[in-house]
């Protein structure tokens, strides 16, 4: 599904040779023109508006939720978690979990202010990490580096309870949709850039997500002010289109795809279910959507 589209009252029936299209380059420019046919076509029954997620509900960018930073050290604010995290990301060809971070600065620069790189470790699939060895103002050695949570976990020396606390967190932010990234520091007594250091601190976790366009909302709320119904089909995971949903107020109640496809443990009838559905999750290219009478294809873009 290339964008938005606008359906007939037969739930979630996509046909590309009636529907209406909007893609997410121009979806802000058509909104307004799109509602107000809503207005002149609801009397012919169009009032179920299926959306693609990712790039048209959302910004397809990844971002930190500053309020969801976790921290696990000592003497450290989630400033300061923002701070190794950007310290530890490139500054030039930066890929998305870089640039999300150290755009979360006041000023970019911050992230090599007061310091001096002695070494950087890209990330590589192995290590699923990456690591800044640096010098401060005062002389002394660090290092901080960011990853995959488990990564991370494995670097740091902790107790049988601190790792708990951490997973814990973990699942909490999956339970969400949100994705975790790891932080954490060392000091580098040894002064030299090959020296093992003191054993690594686990800092605190960062909680990933796509945040919603900032007109997403509203053009929702006027939909459902229309009398049409908005449901969200998404190739993601169905806890990320809950999140979604929920910050968009648009309903938590999606379902996973394989629902429509006669979910033996599923003992909701069919077509309610539809009808009730804020939206469903793992919906992929060439999926078949089952409509109340009619079965077609429907292709999801992200």
């Amino acid at each position: 599904m290339a964008g938005v589209l606008a359906t007939s009252s037969i739930s979630l029936m996509i046909d590309f040779s009636r529907a209406t299209c909007i893609s997410p380059n121009n979806f802000e420019s058509c909104r307004d023109t799109r509602l107000n046919q809503y207005e002149a076509t609801s009397k012919a029954g169009e009032d179920v508006l299926c959306s693609d997620k990712t790039g048209t509900l959302t910004l397809n960018k990844l971002t930190v939720d500053k309020s969801l930073i976790e921290v696990f050290a000592k003497g450290v604010d989630r400033d300061g978690v923002v701070l190794y995290a950007a310290r530890a990301s490139r500054m030039e060809n930066q890929d998305a979990i870089d640039a999300s971070i150290v755009n979360m600065l006041a000023d970019p620069k911050e992230a090599r202010a007061g310091i001096k790189e002695v070494h950087f470790l890209p990330f590589n699939p192995v290590e699923k990490r990456t690591a800044i060895t640096y010098i401060d103002e005062s002389g002394k050695w660090h290092r901080a580096s960011k990853g995959a949570p488990e990564q991370i976990i494995d670097l740091c020396n902790m107790t049988k309870h601190a790792k708990h606390k951490v997973h814990k967190m973990i699942d909490q932010f999956a339970d969400r949709g949100l994705r975790s990234l790891g932080v954490a520091r060392q000091e580098v007594t040894e002064a030299t850039k090959e020296s093992e250091g003191a054993p690594w601190q686990f800092v605190g976790l960062l909680p990933l997500f796509d945040p919603p366009r900032h007109n997403s909302a509203e053009t929702i709320r006027r939909a459902l002010n229309l009398g049409v119904n908005v449901k969200m089909i998404t190739g993601d995971q169905l806890a990320i289109g809950k999140e979604t949903g929920r910050r968009l107020g648009m309903g938590t109640n999606m379902y996973p795809s394989t629902i429509l496809l006669g979910d033996k443990n599923n003992e909701l009838d069919i077509d309610e279910l539809i009808e009730k559905a804020d939206g469903f999750a793992g919906v992929f290219p060439g999926f078949k959507i089952i409509g109340r009478n009619t079965c077609c294809s429907a292709e999801v873009d992200h």
